[in-house]
Formats: C-alpha cells, structure tokens, sequence
C-alpha cells in the first residue's frame, strides 16, 4: 500500500527500506499522514525482520491481534487517500 501511495507521487524504491524513506518523506513529514502511520510502517518492517530471521522469537496472540489491527487501520487510511487521489484525478 505504501508503494502505491508513492506512485501517487511519481516516486518509486527499489528496497523496503527506501520505501519507508521516501513515505515519511512525503507522506508523514508533510502532514498527509499523522506520525503514528509512518511508525506503524517502521514497526511492521521490523517485526518482518525478526518474524524472517529471529531466533527464538515468540508472538503472543495479543501481540498478533494488535498488529492485525494496526495493519487493517494503514491499510484502510491508505485506501481512503488513494480514493480521495483518484476522485480528483477525475
């Protein structure tokens, strides 16, 4: 989703990394998005990270419900802007 809100912009990455870059760049840091969305984006790569590569790494089912949650909350906020976007495209 956040790659597709970058398009919105011209803008492209070639790496995870880049993109959450090139989001709080555009997105957070100009206000489009509150803060707490860039750092739901940060928190999902990471945890990606230690789910991929983590030894031992332990999800409780809390755990997994909020991220669920925080998840399904970036993703509606993107829909709605890019909805917003291709109403003006119009």
């Amino acid at each position: 989703m956040a790659e597709v809100a970058l398009l919105t912009k011209d803008l492209s990455a070639s790496s995870h990394k880049g993109v959450m870059s090139l989001f709080g760049e555009h997105f957070i840091k100009t206000g489009i998005f509150d803060r707490d969305l860039g750092k739901a984006l940060s928190d999902a790569y990471d945890k990606r990270l230690i789910g991929d590569y983590g030894i031992g790494f332990i999800l409780t089912e809390g755990e997994a419900r909020d991220m669920l949650e925080t998840a399904k909350n970036f993703v509606q906020r993107l829909k709605s802007y890019l909805k917003r976007w291709m109403e003006e495209k119009k």
